[in-house]
């Protein structure tokens, strides 16, 4: 391969994402494509024709995500993430609007906060009673 053909190529992928920001996971996803598009691209002599057909792309799920294809129960360390601290119940299938800090229930804890705070008010009153001498000396 020459250089102005790897230049081509490689300008053909960045031209592809000239609007979009670059991160970390973009990056990659480039990377991923420019080698791809490469190695089918040295494959033909007429590579500027194959090269912009999204059927011939030779990337794959595998390629993009690292995903076999292959669906697994839950891992342990997954579920074990996603458990509500406070009844020690997943939460991976809750939405986030029911979840509180972390991976908490919201309602757990919103049951949680009420019985503290019913216990401090508690302790409250029991604190505020205060019991003063009586005084012999004062006339009515």
């Amino acid at each position: 391969m020459d250089e102005f053909f790897v230049q081509g190529v490689v300008g053909g992928v960045l031209n592809r994402h000239k609007n979009r920001t670059l991160d970390k996971n973009r990056i990659a996803t480039l990377s991923v494509e420019i080698a791809s598009n490469l190695d089918k691209a040295s494959q033909y002599t007429d590579v500027i024709k194959e090269a912009n057909l999204a059927k011939d792309n030779p990337l794959s799920i595998e390629m993009w995500k690292g995903w076999d294809g292959v669906e697994r129960p839950y891992e342990k360390e997954y579920l074990d993430h996603w458990t509500c601290d406070i009844c020690d119940e997943h939460t991976h299938e809750v939405d986030y609007d029911y979840l509180g800090s972390g991976t908490n229930h919201l309602k757990c804890e919103l049951e949680h906060e009420n019985a503290y705070n019913d216990y401090l008010d508690n302790t409250k009153s029991e604190q505020l009673e205060i019991q003063f001498p009586e005084d012999d000396n004062e006339t009515s």
